[in-house]
């Protein structure tokens, strides 16, 4: 059989995802069933899925009856940000066809929703199609457009892709059983999450948004004002927060580690570095939090303080973006700080959270450790340099080290420079600035209220729309994809 490689095969594979992505436009339609009187709405989902199926069909037929090759250097990165870029673009339309956002507003959705960052700019909240598929655009990115399909892709080539776009590890040695696994897992969550909800009394629509918002750590919500809207009567919003923080934390740790207490295996996740390293932080910075809260804040040394600041430290380390307070400000400019560090730090690897990962931290911190202790100790003893992961001894390397210490760095100057061009671009403070840029990057929805200030500044919101996208492909996909490119187009080979 004919071989097929390079770009034929990049886009005979993309055929494959275009077909998914146009689905994913489609799949909202269902709640026509429910609501009929939103039937005008239709062609706006209609029209931009079935065409993107009729072109993915196409595509396909560049690969159809022949064997694929394997992918070239950094080519799995190409494919994966021209999969998540046409998600976005094709995905935006729908938003686009309602009249009342502009080009740059439904793209800014659009990214947040797949990059479930949770920042919005949408107005609309009376439609459930809309609010739906935004939950939706959560669900997928949340655990990963790769990873919903990869079964699709054999598994020498679906786990190229696999680990470019951030899962970085298996359940199981078979990649299409460990991507069954983790979805079964995730939606798993989301079901008993939306039962929950419903017996805390919140209406099931509005239980399965926020249950789907909360484990994708997207932040989304079905209520203009967040969580908040969840706050009537009949409902029990004590409950409302607990399960949040529940799901919030189930949904920023690693897919692996479900898996091992699942089948019994509980006490191989509990040794697992990112776990300890969580509670550890929670320890620590929840009585910060709630000291920086009722020092600098308006809220004082009151219960609500204390679990108004809780829930901001959960909300902010798992990076969903959940509130429930009306006004972050509230907390004090000390706590808007915190938030900022935390949101850095992030969830586990291998989970639907952003930030630099408690893994990249786990390493970080650890070389640092054993740098010191080496320089310090005997010239001739030798020390091993071994961290738990997921159950498992794994030895840390020195560039394993250096890449731990080099992403975060880049992290930081990203963040650092993103902040520095909103506030240059809009009329917010540079610490307003820094803090809505943190978000975007990391992928938590808390805001200041600048995104939505600035919604009819294209400036500002291709600013943060360049933050969530670098953020939720973690940067160095997006720099291998672009390299690649440039030495292709100048035909030099990559090295």
């Amino acid at each position: 059989m004919k071989k097929v490689s390079g770009y034929r095969l990049i886009f005979g594979y993309l055929g494959i995802f275009l077909i998914f992505i146009g689905c994913t436009c489609l799949f909202p339609l269902i709640l026509l069933a429910f609501y009929p009187e939103e039937a005008h709405y239709w062609l706006n989902f209609f029209i931009p899925g079935m065409v993107t199926v009729a072109i993915g069909i196409g595509l396909m037929q560049l690969v159809r009856g022949v064997k694929g090759a394997k992918l070239g250097k950094h080519q799995d990165s190409v494919l994966l940000v021209l999969i998540w870029v046409l998600a976005i673009f094709i995905c935006a339309i729908p938003f686009l066809a309602r009249g009342d956002m502009t080009f740059s507003q439904a793209m800014f959705e659009t990214t947040s929703g797949f990059a479930t960052i949770g920042l919005t700019v949408f107005t609309d909240f009376s439609s459930h199609l809309y609010v739906f598929y935004r939950a939706f655009c959560n669900l997928v990115g949340g655990v990963g457009l790769v990873l919903i399909i990869t079964t699709a892709i054999s598994d020498r080539y679906g786990l190229k892709l696999y680990i470019a776009e951030g899962h970085s590890d298996k359940p199981l040695p078979n990649l299409k059983k460990s991507a069954m696994v983790i979805l079964g897992i995730y939606l798993g969550i989301i079901f008993v999450g939306t039962m929950a909800y419903c017996f805390a009394g919140v209406p099931f629509f509005d239980s399965l948004v926020h249950s789907i918002c909360a484990v994708s750590t997207g932040g989304f919500s079905s209520k203009e004002n967040g969580l908040l809207g969840l706050n009537v009567e009949g409902v029990c919003f004590p409950a409302v927060e607990i399960i949040s923080i529940v799901l919030m934390i189930l949904g920023a740790t690693n897919f692996v580690t479900h898996f091992l207490i699942l089948t019994g295996k509980g006490k191989k996740a509990i040794k697992d570095i990112e776990l300890k390293l969580f509670a550890c932080f929670a320890i620590a910075f929840i009585p910060i939090f709630f000291i920086a809260s009722a020092v600098r804040g308006s809220m004082g040394w009151s219960y609500d303080s204390f679990r108004t600041s809780t829930f901001t430290f959960v909300s902010a380390i798992t990076t969903t973006g959940f509130s429930n307070i009306s006004d972050l400000t509230l907390l004090g400019e000390a706590t808007m700080l915190l938030v900022v560090f935390i949101n850095i730090i992030g969830g586990g690897m291998g989970s639907t959270s952003g930030g630099v990962k408690l893994y990249r931290v786990a390493v970080a911190g650890k070389s640092f450790y054993w740098s010191t202790r080496e320089r310090l100790g005997h010239s001739r003893m030798v020390y091993p340099h071994f961290i738990n992961r997921c159950g498992e001894e794994k030895e840390i390397t020195t560039s394993e080290s250096f890449e731990a210490f080099g992403y975060i760095v880049l992290y930081c100057l990203i963040l650092i420079l993103g902040g520095f061009f909103v506030t240059l671009f809009s009329s917010f403070s540079y610490n307003d600035s820094l803090f809505e840029f943190s978000n975007a990057l990391a992928g938590t929805g808390l805001t200041n209220g600048l995104s939505f200030a600035c919604r009819d500044n294209p400036a500002v919101l291709w600013i943060m729309i360049a933050g969530m996208f670098a953020g939720r492909l973690e940067i160095l996909a997006i720099y291998f994809a672009m390299y690649r490119v440039v030495r292709d187009i100048f035909r030099k080979d990559t090295l």
